[in-house]
């Protein structure tokens, strides 16, 4: 297999719930999209949420201060098309080709109460699948909009990549319509292997290839017994366990790498997304240990080489729908 793809989650203060601290300042978010790129990093993500700023406007302004590392916020599919369309172009021209879209599932307050309610339920399994279905449509207009010949401005990469999480077989044919890439969320290399099995089967009932990547929470030190420590003292600190849709990791960074590589040549991962427990700590450790341990195994590369992040993801330019 070729180059490994290695992103980054830059949420909050980490995506341990009791990681401490308030929000980052735009300063020391930019601190560490800049550290991200100086590692060599392929993407970093941003999440809106109460409390946080707004991830597109966010990577804006870390855009003027990176030139090449990829840029993906958070993109509910609520609102008119040719909008959202227009958000992200912005964002690809500002950054010279870089943006990505993590596009996320959304119904309205009451939609979302009425589904909650059955949620579990046949009923509730019907409603879930149609908002997948109505977000493939939205992301259908979307794309038309940055074809369009009266589009606002034209995208740098053709389209922004469209980057989704996804974790059960209505989200793996979401993303096989219609994402570039997928973030999947396995406990295990066996768990890997099935689900990059069936995301390929489904892409392949649309005529597409995806970008399969592993996403994991990780909780890093110098020693295994210390990264167990700050495991068990946010685990204390928050009251519960450390629970994720996806798997928790705690060890060096070494071994870290280890779990990369048996993902990427066993497990068949394109590359990995970590969202580092605690920032910016787990953060340096990646960028500090995981990923110079990754160049060093040639799972890296020791230079970036494409300018785009279409280029970084290993994607071709994007070609009006319909068009060879």
């Amino acid at each position: 297999m070729g180059s490994l793809v290695l992103g980054v989650a830059l949420d909050g203060r980490g995506s341990h719930p009791a990681a401490p601290g308030g929000p980052p300042t735009v300063e020391e978010f930019v601190r560490l999209v800049r550290r991200s790129e100086a590692a060599l990093l392929d993407f970093v993500t941003v999440e809106d949420g109460p409390g946080r700023l707004d991830s597109a406007l966010l990577l804006a302004v870390a855009a003027r201060e990176t030139s090449r590392i990829g840029l993906v916020p958070l993109g509910p599919t609520l609102g008119q098309p040719a909008a959202y369309a227009a958000r992200f172009a912005t964002l690809d021209v500002l950054s010279h080709g870089r943006a990505g879209v993590r596009p996320r599932i959304a119904a309205d307050d009451v939609e979302h109460d009425r589904i909650l309610a059955v949620l579990g339920t046949p009923e509730g399994d019907r409603q879930v699948a149609g908002l997948f279905e109505r977000a493939a449509e939205f992301l259908g207009r979307v794309a038309g909009a940055w074809d369009g010949a009266d589009a606002p401005t034209a995208s740098p990469q053709g389209r922004p990549p469209l980057i989704s999480l996804a974790h059960d077989t209505v989200p793996y044919r979401f993303a096989a319509r219609r994402s570039d890439v997928v973030l999947v969320t396995p406990a295990d290399t066996a768990a890997l292997r099935a689900t990059r099995a069936e995301v390929d089967r489904l892409a392949a009932e649309e005529g597409r290839t995806l970008k399969v990547l592993a996403d994991l929470n990780a909780v890093l030190a110098p020693t295994r017994a210390r990264a167990a420590e700050r495991l068990a003292g946010l685990e204390e600190a928050a009251g519960a366990p450390f629970t994720s849709d996806a798997a928790v990791f705690h060890g060096t960074p070494e071994e870290l790498a280890d779990l990369v590589e048996e993902w990427h040549r066993e497990g068949g991962a394109d590359g990995v997304r970590v969202r580092p427990a605690v920032l910016p700590d787990d953060l340096h450790a990646l960028v500090d240990g995981v990923a110079p341990e990754l160049i060093r195994r040639g799972l890296l590369r020791s230079a970036y080489e494409t300018r785009t992040l279409r280029g970084h993801l290993g994607l071709a330019t994007a070609t009006p729908e319909g068009t060879p």
